[in-house]
């Protein structure tokens, strides 16, 4: 007969010191899982769509209509000039976001309960990010469909249109990344959106975005010549009609990878420090 002493559970060991709390070999599925999380929320919350359904649409024909007579002679005409620039630029809006979302929430403990948990510790940075992908597209091609319905016809067609979303979406997620190390830096979301406000800004209204920059005076065309949303969108002309540039494509491209490769370890890098 066995006795009670034999049946008895044994206590589980403890780990030893110095034992890693988080397992980096489910980092894939992790990522996945959190991702699939950031889906969820903003299923749920329909404000979290405003930017990526209304705003392509509202500034497409907002500004081809208000400028388009102005500075092309009419709206159609302008059209070549202003769909490019709002692809990058309805996109970078769309990607301040990210670090609004990570501030809030390390400002309500949501990190506190992911620390607890058997689970990869930058799982959490990375999950919304590949969501964030899906937002950009939506933008992006929201931005094209918009000014095709004004008029617009893009010279190298919808292959052209392809490229010139996959060019905006990589580098809006590449810059991103910048956003998302302002939200470890700042101590409230609505710091985080105050900065980024005053950084796209610039970047994008004083670029060859919105109008040629030949009639600019000298010190703003320098600006706009080194500002590398013009870089972006010189690359997205090139791509929808022949305009501009190869090299464009390429320096967006090489820019957005030194942006990738400089934020996101510096963002993980913090993000770590905030909650080890």
């Amino acid at each position: 007969m066995t006795s009670p002493a034999a049946t008895a559970p044994s206590p589980i060991a403890a780990p030893p010191p110095g034992a890693p709390r988080f397992s980096e070999a489910r980092l894939v599925p992790d990522t996945l899982a959190m991702a699939w999380r950031s889906l969820i929320i903003m299923v749920r919350n329909p404000g979290e769509f405003y930017d990526i359904l209304i705003q392509p649409i509202m500034f497409t024909v907002l500004f081809g209509e208000l400028f388009g007579g102005a500075i092309a002679g009419d709206v159609k005409a302008y059209l070549p000039t202003i769909v490019p620039g709002l692809i990058i630029m309805n996109a970078l809006t769309t990607s301040q976001s990210a670090g609004v979302d990570l501030r809030e929430d390390m400002d309500k403990g949501v990190f506190d309960r992911f620390r607890t948990m058997p689970m990869s510790r930058i799982a959490p940075v990375l999950g919304p990010m590949v969501s964030d992908v899906l937002r950009y597209l939506i933008c992006t091609c929201l931005t094209v469909l918009t000014g095709w319905a004004l008029g617009y016809r893009p010279v190298n067609g919808w292959s052209g249109a392809a490229g010139a979303v996959a060019l905006a979406t990589g580098c809006a997620w590449a810059i991103a990344w910048t956003f998302l190390l302002l939200g470890t830096v700042f101590s409230s979301a609505q710091a985080v959106t105050s900065f980024t406000v005053i950084v796209l800004f610039p970047l994008t209204f004083l670029s060859n975005a919105m109008v040629p920059t030949s009639t600019l005076p000298g010190w703003l065309k320098a600006f706009t010549r080194n500002n590398p949303v013009s870089h972006i969108v010189g690359g997205c002309r090139y791509l929808l009609d022949g305009t501009g540039s190869a090299a464009d494509v390429r320096s967006a491209i090489i820019g957005s990878f030194l942006v990738l490769a400089v934020m996101a370890p510096w963002t993980i890098a913090r993000y770590q420090r905030r909650n080890a």
